[in-house]
């Protein structure tokens, strides 16, 4: 799905692939280094095998029927964010999509996390989700109101959730947005 940019940029959604695996590292790694929003270290971010098999297993899933989808967002310079839908797996809860979004920091406030949201929401419309939830730091100022304005409410907050490299906390906030059934 091509879009263009705020900034005039022409962009394009498509689904990940393994062949993604070094691309979404390095996404992972620069979102690690901006230190705003993620829950992450350096350590956590993982290698290029791991991002491989993560990849790998999350289709294996999306093959077998689930909603599972992980998209990127590219520009002509490559890879600039990343979107994840899993379904959640146990059969009473099988209408719950949890989501998660990642934005290279110079790509931030163009308009990627807004359409890589809204293909995400389209997915799970399509494949009968009823319940979507995403989890965003409370500092994350930008993020939340970018999921507010996509109909996500506050449903709860997870208190001294994160512990940051300085030794304090940050809270950790539970969105949600329901689907019509």
């Amino acid at each position: 799905m091509a879009f263009t940019l705020r900034n005039g940029e022409p962009a394009r959604l498509r689904t990940a692939s393994v062949a993604d695996a070094e691309a979404l590292v390095e996404l992972d790694t620069a979102l690690v280094q901006d230190g705003r929003g993620m829950v992450q270290t350096l350590d956590d971010v993982g290698d290029l095998d791991a991002k491989r098999r993560r990849v790998d297993d999350m289709y294996r899933g999306f093959s077998a029927g689930e909603a599972t989808l992980i998209l990127v967002a590219e520009l002509a310079a490559g890879v600039v964010g990343c979107a994840e839908l899993r379904q959640l797996r146990p059969t009473l809860c099988q209408h719950v999509g949890i989501l998660s979004v990642g934005v290279h920091p110079d790509a931030q406030r163009q308009g990627v996390g807004r359409a890589l949201m809204n293909a995400l929401v389209a997915h799970a419309e399509e494949c009968g989700l009823l319940r979507l939830e995403l989890y965003v730091r409370a500092d994350n100022d930008r993020a939340l109101a970018m999921y507010r304005s996509l109909g996500f409410t506050l449903e709860a907050t997870r208190a001294r959730f994160i512990r940051r490299s300085d030794g304090g906390f940050v809270d950790d906030h539970v969105l949600v947005r329901f689907l019509h059934a």
